[in-house]
C-alpha cells in the first residue's frame, strides 16, 4: 500500500467507521464534530435548516457564559527565570513577553483554544516552528485515531488558492506544484463525506498533510524500518475519471508528540474527544425544539372558524366584510364561532421551560451570568452566592486550560521561541510597576555610584557616608524623574543556558477586588493611627500599594506616602555634598 491508497482508505474509514464505547453506545468523531458545530450555531443536525421548523436556541447563551468565564488573558501568563541569582533576567523576559504576545496574537490564540474546548472538548494544537502554535480546526482533520488522537497518524486537509500554494515554491517540489495547479478545478470541497463542492471564481487545490510513523519504503528506504514522516500530497482525476496522486513534499519528521498537543478535559474512555459543554446540551436542545414544534402546530390549528345554516351567509369570507359591519341573520339560523381554544398549551410551555432550566443546570449558567434578572425578591447576597458557586465547574475547566498552556505549550514550545528572540539581540521598552522600578533604580544607582566614587577617589576627594547617601538620593530622583518606561538594550545572549519557566495566575483576584479593597482599607485605617505607620510597620506599605492598584490608581503617584522619612543628622551640608548635588 502506498501513501495515496493509505490516505484514501483511512479517509473512508474516518467517515463511516463507528467506535464502540459501551455495549449499547458507539461513536464517530466526524459526526461528533459536525453535530457540535451545528448545535453550537443554532442549527438542526438532521433534516433541512430551511426555516420551516422552529428552532429555539438554548445553547448559545450557555456557551457564551462558558467562553467568558473559562478563558483568561495574556497578562495572567507570567514567565520567569528559575534562578534566584538572576532576578534581573526574570524581569527582562517578564517584560518582553507582553510584546511578543501582542505580536503573535496570543490573546486570540487563548480564545481559540477555549472555544474548541467548550464546543468539542478537544483542542488540537500544532507547532509551526518559531512562531506561536496554531490551533487545528477539527473540520480540517481528514482522519486520525478516533479513540486517542495522539496514538496514531494525523492527516489534515487544506484548501489552498493558487497564490497560497505558490508560496511553498522553493520548499516543496516546484514542478509538482505546477502540475497540481494545472489539474485543479474552480471548486471548493465543502463536504468530505459525499464529495460536495461549491463553485469558486478561482482554482482551489485540496492538499493532504499526513504526519505519523510509517515504514521507510515510503521514503525509498528499508520496508522493515519505521520512522516519523511527513507527506504532503494532493489528488486529481485523469481523463478516464481515475483518481491519481501527486506528492508535493515528503521527508522525515519530528515525532508526533513533538508536532501536536491535544487538550481534553472531560475524558470519555475510548473517545478522542471528551464530553463538551455543547454535547452536554444535546438532549435539552432536542426536546426544547420538540416542544417548540408542538407549540407551532397548536398555533397553526388556532383558526377563526364560523358556522351557520343560513344559505345567505354560507361560504361568506369574513375578510370580505367591511369594518364594523352589522349582520342580520335569518330566524333560527344564527352565525356562531367554532371553539378554537388552544389545548394543552400551558403544559407544553412549562415542559419547554423545564428543559431550558435543565440546560442551564448542565451548563452551570445562572440567571446573573446569562444577563437575565433574578426572580423578584431574591436577596442580593444569595444571588451573588449562587453566581460564585456556579463558577465552580468553569473555574475547574479554566484551570485545565491554563495548565495546558503553562505545562505544555509554553514549557515545550513558546518559551524557547521567546528566549531565542531575546538571545538573538532584542531591544525594547516597557512600563515597569513601582516595585520593579525601585528594583531597577537601585541596581542602576549602585552601579553608577561605584563609578562616581571611584572617579572621586582617583581625584583624591574624600567620600564620606553623608556624601554617598546624598549621591544615592540625587541619582534616584534623577532616574525616577525619567518615568516608568524603561528601555532594555543589548540583550544578546543574556538568557543563554538560564532555566526559564512560566506560571498562569488565574486565581480570580479581580473577582474579589471590592472585598479586598474593603479589607485592606480596614487594616490601613488601624495602622495609620500611628503617623509613621507606613514606615515603621513592615508590610503596611505593600498592602497600601495593593489597595491603590485594586482601586484603579497608579501606586507611583503615592510613593511619598510610604517612603520612610530620614532624620536629618546635621543642619548644614558639607561643601563637597553641595558640589556633588550640583
Amino acid at each position: 500500500m502506498n501513501v495515496f491508497d493509505y490516505i484514501t482508505t483511512e479517509k473512508n474509514n474516518w467517515e463511516t467507521v463507528r467506535v464502540p464505547i459501551t455495549g449499547s453506545y458507539d461513536w464517530n468523531m466526524k459526526e461528533h464534530i459536525e453535530r457540535c458545530t451545528n448545535v453550537a450555531n443554532g442549527k438542526f443536525h438532521t433534516g433541512k435548516n430551511d426555516g420551516l421548523r422552529p428552532y429555539k436556541d438554548i445553547v448559545t447563551p450557555i456557551v457564551n457564559v462558558a467562553l467568558r468565564t473559562e478563558g483568561f488573558d495574556v497578562k495572567d501568563i507570567i514567565p520567569y527565570v528559575n534562578d534566584s541569582d538572576n532576578y534581573h533576567l526574570s524581569l527582562i523576559i517578564k517584560k518582553y513577553h507582553p510584546q511578543w504576545a501582542r505580536q503573535n496574537k496570543i490573546d486570540t490564540f487563548i480564545d481559540e483554544v477555549t472555544e474548541s474546548s467548550v464546543v468539542y472538548d478537544l483542542a488540537l494544537v500544532k507547532d509551526v516552528n518559531g512562531i506561536r502554535p496554531e490551533l487545528v480546526k477539527l473540520q480540517e482533520i481528514a482522519f486520525c485515531d478516533q479513540s486517542d488522537i495522539m496514538s496514531g497518524p494525523i492527516c489534515l486537509k487544506h484548501q489552498y488558492s493558487i497564490p497560497e500554494i505558490l508560496e511553498f515554491k522553493g520548499k516543496w517540489d516546484n514542478e509538482k506544484i505546477d502540475l497540481a495547479i494545472a489539474m485543479a478545478k474552480e471548486e471548493n470541497k465543502v463536504n468530505q463525506a459525499n464529495d460536495q463542492t461549491n463553485k469558486t471564481p478561482s482554482k482551489k487545490i485540496e492538499v493532504f498533510e499526513l504526519r505519523g510513523t510509517f515504514t521507510d519504503d515510503w521514503l525509498g528506504g528499508d520496508p522493515d524500518k519505521y520512522t516519523p514522516q511527513m507527506h504532503i500530497v494532493c489528488f486529481y482525476k485523469d481523463k478516464d475519471g481515475n483518481k491519481q496522486g501527486i506528492t508535493l513534499f515528503q521527508s522525515e519528521d519530528k515525532p508526533l508528540s513533538d508536532r501536536f498537543k491535544a487538550l481534553v478535559i472531560n475524558k470519555v474512555f475510548g473517545r478522542a474527544c471528551g464530553k463538551s459543554v455543547v454535547e452536554t446540551l444535546f438532549e435539552p436542545q432536542v426536546w426544547t425544539n420538540y416542544s417548540e414544534i408542538k407549540i407551532k402546530e397548536m398555533l397553526d390549528s388556532a383558526l377563526n372558524i364560523f358556522q351557520t345554516s343560513s344559505d345567505d351567509f354560507g361560504g361568506q369570507r369574513i375578510n370580505d366584510l367591511k369594518l364594523n359591519t352589522v349582520l342580520k341573520h335569518e330566524d333560527g339560523k344564527p352565525i356562531t364561532k367554532v371553539d378554537g381554544t388552544l389545548q394543552n398549551l400551558i403544559p407544553v410551555t412549562n415542559y419547554q421551560v423545564g428543559k431550558e432550566n435543565d440546560a442551564r443546570v448542565l451548563g452551570s449558567a445562572s440567571d446573573a451570568q446569562l444577563g437575565t434578572n433574578p426572580v423578584s425578591g431574591t436577596p442580593f447576597a444569595l444571588q451573588n452566592l449562587v453566581v460564585q458557586q456556579g463558577q465552580g465547574i468553569h473555574e475547574y475547566r479554566q484551570g485545565k486550560i491554563a495548565t495546558f498552556f503553562s505545562d505544555e505549550l509554553y514549557y515545550d514550545w513558546i518559551l524557547k521561541y521567546i528566549v531565542k528572540e531575546i538571545n538573538d539581540g532584542k531591544d525594547f521598552s516597557e512600563e515597569l510597576t513601582m516595585e520593579e522600578m525601585n528594583y531597577v533604580v537601585e541596581k542602576i544607582v549602585k552601579n553608577n555610584l561605584k563609578e562616581q566614587m571611584a572617579d572621586m577617589m582617583f581625584k583624591g576627594e574624600v567620600v564620606t557616608p553623608e556624601i554617598e547617601e546624598m549621591m544615592l538620593t540625587a541619582e534616584r530622583n534623577k532616574l525616577k524623574g525619567e518615568g516608568s518606561r524603561v528601555f532594555f538594550k543589548e540583550l544578546k545572549g543574556s538568557l543563554k543556558d538560564i532555566p526559564v519557566k512560566v506560571f498562569v495566575n488565574i486565581k480570580g483576584k479581580q473577582k474579589y477586588m471590592a472585598q479586598n479593597v474593603d479589607k485592606i482599607t480596614n487594616i490601613i485605617r488601624e495602622a495609620i493611627n500611628n503617623p509613621q505607620a507606613f514606615s515603621q510597620i513592615p508590610g503596611v506599605g505593600n498592602l497600601f500599594n495593593e489597595m491603590i492598584e485594586d482601586s484603579g490608581f497608579n501606586p507611583v503617584d503615592f510613593t511619598e506616602m510610604i517612603t520612610p522619612v530620614k532624620q536629618e543628622t546635621q543642619t548644614e551640608q558639607p561643601q563637597q555634598v553641595q558640589q556633588v548635588i550640583q
